[in-house]
């Protein structure tokens, strides 16, 4: 024994006496991998990952799992976070890993692993063995997950997981440690937010995760907690104090405009006068001074008071504001004895009116605390607000948030969240872009905006334009939504013009308005007096009157409340007693990525629990079925359904497609269900994360794609314009892949999906248009009847001799006859840009058409068309878009003009269009 010990310890020796090379930037190829030079020098320097004999780095090679347990173990024992295994314990575990041919030189790592939890000896078995096994990056962030839980808590719902846009495709064994990750700060998304678990790590994404990982074991990791004091005084200097979650606190100043205030880990910044008492916060240091914060869960100022928006006046003691809960612009008329507060400082309302008065180029944003009082006004009993409480701050911007209408490079059409009326903002000459919190180019935002329902957020100047602008699919709310939710609230009081609720020691105030009247929201109570229970619909004076009876009799009352996609309240269902929201436990759900069906049972990955599914889904749901059965939607029709299965990106749901999806190798497949409590499946919702397949078809026009698997075809829901990739990244169209004798027809593609398992990627793999790519010419066309001839080319591309071949697509005008289009194009009154594909022989085969510039007479114009009559005698017709950048026709504004108060008057006007193809001025010559 004691023989074996003493080689064991020559080879420990052996093993910590590695060659370590190139420490600093001396590496030759450090160019190879520019995004990472600074953190590869910096790991090099603190000798926690080396370089090659020859003065390489090979940052793009593939890092093994005895490599990455290396650089971890290396990690650890260099911040001094660990002293590293004892001789003797490692010992124990030598036979083992000579068994799984674990190199010498990284065995000392692998027994600390297996001795301290951080890896299993599954892992090591599968993954390890023979050390030549390349490691994906979930596998690694398990290994730095499980190595930094030892210090830091894991948290078991995983919720920053959630955040990355393919969270789906993580494993559950693999997800607790991958949100420990994100939330100390050492994984990110990559430029599209996805977090690639199954894709190799190389060893400049190492040399990133070793160097914050030192960062954090050497100086700790940034610090959160809550604001607990916050105060101004007459210089705008804040005070702001920070009670620590890891206890203690923190108190420092703060000068309003020098000071950076960050939305949660984004680089959007809001002003020193938008934090709240109560927000919660991280640090931001440098070295031991505080120089920033960022706000990563706020009270937001909805929240906080009864009423907010901009002030638009102030005069006869009422302020005028567009109300951020209502949409629309209110009027409040203050108390007698209302307290005033300007940017922290108390003022009369004499005060108010100058200082309004001094600040007109400035946005006022004001918080109401109001009383709602029943008073008899004329002789009937009417609700009466008045103002308590005003909280002002100035600012030289304001923000802005809604649905996309109409998106283009130079501006944004969009319904405010609450509001039905739609406001149009330019963008400032400076305007910063970002797409789903990342910064972006104007164009990305449009083709975002056309391929799919988008909302936007804004800040804009005092020019009325923007200067920020951030785009996501999903809604930016600045409600109570988030906090109310599904959960189950204390209800303190309703009325007709507001609901009070309570949760979690937080008050809440929904004011209702004309655009979310009370009389549209639908009220449930619970009759807890039916044997089962029930919930009856009532009339909201019903439910008001009900309320305030129980809360007369100091009855405590709940409620949960349900909100449009608009954040509105749309139902509220009250109740006495809080078991009228858990009536239906019998039941469960489920969700997660399908590893398999067969057989009829369900299995999710990374989870031993079987489902049983049923023999049949979306029945007709029949006179005598059971009050319990689960109904829902038709995904194939109109009506409800017993037992519904719905796949979202599929064109058909069944049963059938759902088995074939479910066990397809080239498919991963998403599901939620609902399942009772002998796990038998009730209702399934599934969609489609990832897909790879040969192309068969795609029409944009009817939104679908059919791709072939090694299981079948497959007719998958796309959107109209998904985003187009390429391995080799070359450029091509859409138009290249539409048909079943598309020039990629039979090519092998990956889809990737939306939240709502809609086709929105698709990516060509490399190889396949090295022969058959078309060319493409684009410019200003000046001939077309002999072929097409663009500015700047000499050469005549001829046309392909059947016409009837020639895909034609016009974007400025309804026409698509290509004899209208070469019209166009030899009619010297218009200037047309052409985008042109070329076969083998250089022969146009399709041609998309933007009209630049027209002139002639205005002969009618209506809702869709403006029509002119050039001076060649052709007649023309141009899509007209809802609001005109310039109309100057005889002094006519745009529904004059389309309300044919210029037609056929003789008017010579000059039309100019936008890049893509829109008319954008009228103007008279």
């Amino acid at each position: 024994m004691k023989r074996k010990l003493t080689l064991f310890l020559s080879a420990v020796m052996a093993a910590s006496s590695l060659p370590m090379t190139a420490y600093a930037a001396n590496f030759k190829d450090i160019n190879d991998v520019p995004w990472a030079v600074s953190v590869i020098n910096s790991v090099a320097d603190k000798g926690l990952l080396s370089g090659y004999e020859d003065g390489t780095f090979r940052g793009a090679n593939n890092v093994t799992y005895c490599e990455a347990m290396q650089m971890v173990y290396n990690v650890l024992t260099k911040t001094g976070a660990t002293e590293g295994i004892d001789a003797v314990d490692a010992y124990s575990y030598m036979s083992v890993l000579n068994t799984y041919k674990i190199p010498s030189w990284c065995q000392m790592a692998v027994a600390y692993g297996l001795h301290n939890g951080v890896i299993d000896m599954q892992m090591v078995a599968s993954k390890f063995a023979g050390g030549a096994k390349v490691a994906t990056r979930e596998d690694v962030a398990y290994i730095f997950g499980n190595a930094l839980g030892k210090f830091y808590d894991k948290d078991r719902e995983a919720k920053a997981v959630s955040e990355f846009r393919d969270y789906w495709s993580i494993t559950a064994d693999t997800a607790v440690q991958i949100d420990l990750l994100k939330r100390l700060g050492v994984v990110n998304g990559d430029d599209y937010n996805r977090f690639n678990p199954k894709n190799n790590i190389n060893r400049a994404e190492m040399a990133v995760m070793l160097n914050k990982t030192n960062d954090i074991l050497t100086e700790g990791v940034s610090q959160s907690g809550e604001i607990t004091e916050l105060n101004v005084n007459e210089k705008k200097y804040y005070y702001i104090k920070v009670t620590l979650d890891d206890g203690g606190w923190e108190g420092f100043n703060a000068t309003l405009g020098d000071f950076p205030v960050y939305v949660g880990n984004t680089s959007e910044q809001i002003s020193l006068s938008k934090l709240n008492k109560g927000d919660k916060v991280v640090l931001i240091r440098s070295g031991n001074t505080i120089v920033g914060l960022r706000q990563m869960d706020g009270v937001t100022d909805q929240e906080k008071y009864d009423i907010t928006g901009y002030v638009n006046s102030f005069k006869d003691n009422t302020l005028s504001i567009d109300n951020e809960n209502t949409g629309e612009t209110d009027k409040y008329k203050l108390a007698s004895d209302t307290d005033i507060y300007v940017d922290g400082d108390e003022v009369s309302r004499s005060e108010l009116e100058d200082i309004m008065k001094e600040n007109y180029n400035k946005f006022a944003y004001a918080g109401l605390m109001v009383e709602v009082e029943r008073e008899k006004v004329d002789g009937k009993y009417e609700y009466v607000t008045e103002v308590v409480e005003v909280y002002i701050t100035f600012s030289d911007q304001y923000t802005a948030n809604g649905k996309v209408d109409e998106f283009s490079e130079k501006r944004v059409r969009f319904k405010p969240t609450g509001s039905s009326n739609t406001k149009e903002i330019f963008f400032a000459d400076n305007c910063k872009f970002y797409l789903d919190g990342a910064k972006r180019e104007v164009e990305d935002l449009v083709d975002a905006a056309d391929r799919s329902t988008t909302y936007v957020k804004l800040t804009t100047n005092t020019d009325d334009k923007a200067t920020e602008v951030w785009m996501s699919e999903d809604a930016f709310e600045e409600s109570t939504t988030d906090a109310m939710e599904d959960r189950v609230l204390k209800l303190e009081d309703l009325s007709d013009k507001k609901i009070e609720v309570s949760v979690g020691g937080n008050d809440y105030t929904y004011n209702f308005g004309s655009k979310n009247p009370v009389e549209n929201i639908r009220f449930y109570l619970w009759d807890s007096e039916d044997e089962d229970g029930d919930w009856d619909d009532v009339d909201d004076d019903k439910a008001i009157d009900e309320v305030d009876d129980w809360l007369a009799d100091d009855k405590k009352v709940y409620c949960q409340l349900d909100f449009n996609s608009g954040g509105k309240i749309s139902s509220i269902e009250i109740s006495r007693t809080k078991k009228a929201w858990s009536a239906d436990d019998d039941q469960n759900e489920r969700k997660g990525t399908i590893e398999s069906l067969k057989d009829g049972v369900l299995k999710f990955s990374g989870s031993n629990t079987e489902y049983t599914m049923l023999s049949k889904y979306n029945g007709k749901i029949g006179d005598h079925d059971d009050d319990d059965v689960i109904t829902g939607p038709n995904p194939n029709d109109i009506g409800d359904v017993k037992n519904p299965l719905s796949i979202l990106s599929a064109v058909t749901s069944s049963l059938k497609v759902f088995e074939r999806m479910a066990n397809d190798d080239d498919l991963e497949l998403y599901a939620e269900i609902i399942a009772d409590s002998d796990n038998k499946v009730q209702a399934v919702e599934a969609r489609l994360i990832k897909a790879e397949g040969k192309l068969v078809d795609f029409n944009p026009s009817d939104k679908y794609i059919k791709i072939e698997t090694g299981d079948g075809e497959y007719k998958l829901n796309c959107q109209k314009s998904p985003t187009l990739t390429d391995e080799e990244e070359d450029e091509f169209e859409l138009e290249d892949l539409e048909g079943e004798n598309s020039r990629y027809a039979g090519e092998k593609i990956e889809l990737e999906f939306n939240s709502n398992g809609v086709v929105d990627t698709i990516t060509v793999e490399g190889g396949s248009k090295s022969t058959n790519a078309s060319v493409k010419v684009e410019g200003i066309a000046t001939a077309a009847n002999d072929g097409l001839k663009v500015k700047g080319d000499s050469k005549t591309y001829k046309w392909l001799s059947r016409t009837s071949d020639i895909t034609v697509k016009n974007y400025s005008s309804p026409s698509e006859s290509l004899s209208v289009v070469k019209k166009m194009i030899e009619d010297d009154s218009l200037e047309v840009y052409v985008e042109a594909r070329l076969d083998d022989k250089d022969r146009v085969e399709s041609i998309s058409v933007y009209v630049r510039e027209a002139e002639g007479e205005l002969t009618s114009c209506d809702n869709d068309y403006v029509r002119i009559k050039t001076e060649a005698g052709n007649s023309y017709s141009f899509y007209l878009p809802r609001e005109l950048d310039k109309c100057d026709v005889n002094k006519l504004t745009q529904e004059q003009l389309e309300d044919g108060k210029a037609d056929d008057k003789g008017y010579d006007v000059e039309l100019t269009f936008e890049d893509t193809g829109n008319v954008s001025e009228i103007v008279e010559k």
